[in-house]
């Protein structure tokens, strides 16, 4: 009798059924940052006619108030007011290109200048622009699904004074900005300083007689017992475009003399200049 009721007991447990229940998940939206490349970078010191900045004042040495010098020689170094600094960036977002909302500049963490978008972008994005949100964002092409493209311009201020750090950033509709932004590091207003003097302490460039004798006779040439010295004590690693300029020669003792047609000698006919930079 005890085998037989064990035997029912298991067949009775054997064919109760099992119940499950289903329970709800759920996922939040995924949203991923805005990714900023910097596809080209600009510094204009003359666009005094394209209403994004004027030519520096004071520098006069030539009628049009600027100095044409290579880019690359004040390239994120320093910069004075008036001058400009241009970007043009590609923003992708991987949500879409109707999820990025605007771009910015900022200087030491102040907003200076908005971005505008550029609607039909002809910049070159080669090398620029890596394979992005799981290869679907094209490698050094623009995709109007996942990209946008800005003009940034920044004008510097007269307000601004030393070492800056200049950022641009990108946010998205949800005000996430860019986790890899551009930054730079400019040197702004710095203060020119020149030291100019003579080797020998002189307030004035003297020039020797030639051997034996007690006059300069007309075709000798002499040269100066003494060097003009300029030193650059300019702020921010400012660098120097120096020009040499003189006056004509004259005779301070109404002596009579002929240099070597009349009474004075031009400069720029009786005056060589050498130049040493130590």
């Amino acid at each position: 009798m005890k085998k037989l009721l064990v035997g029912l007991l298991a067949v009775l447990f054997a064919v109760v059924p099992a119940i499950a229940d289903e329970f709800p998940q759920t996922i939040p939206p995924v949203n991923t940052p805005p990714q900023v490349y910097m596809l080209h970078s600009a510094y204009d010191i003359c666009a005094n006619n394209d209403g994004v900045g004027a030519q520096p004042n004071g520098f006069d040495l030539q009628l049009d108030g600027c100095i044409g010098l290579p880019a690359e020689w004040r390239y994120e170094e320093y910069a004075f007011t008036g001058e400009n600094l241009k970007y043009e960036i590609l923003v992708r977002d991987c949500n879409g290109a109707q999820d990025v909302s605007y771009a910015k500049i900022t200087v030491d963490g102040y907003v200076e200048a908005l971005c505008t978008q550029i609607a039909e972008p002809t910049v070159s994005l080669a090398g620029q622009v890596p394979a992005s949100c799981g290869g679907v964002a094209p490698e050094n092409t623009f995709s109007t699904t996942y990209d946008k493209v800005y003009s940034c311009v920044l004008t510097v201020e007269p307000s601004w004074y030393g070492p800056k750090s200049v950022n641009i950033q990108a946010y998205d509709q949800t005000n996430t900005a860019a986790t890899q932004g551009i930054a730079q590091s400019w040197y702004f207003n710095p203060a020119v300083i020149i030291d100019v003097d003579t080797n020998d302490g002189a307030d004035y460039i003297w020039y020797e007689l030639p051997a034996g004798q007690t006059v300069v006779f007309p075709g000798q040439t002499t040269m100066s017992g003494n060097k003009l010295v300029v030193t650059n004590l300019a702020e921010g690693g400012v660098d120097l475009w120096a020009f040499i300029a003189a006056t004509d020669l004259t005779d301070p003792d109404h002596s009579g003399a002929r240099c070597p047609v009349s009474n004075v000698m031009e400069a720029e006919t009786a005056l060589d200049y050498r130049c040493k930079i130590g």
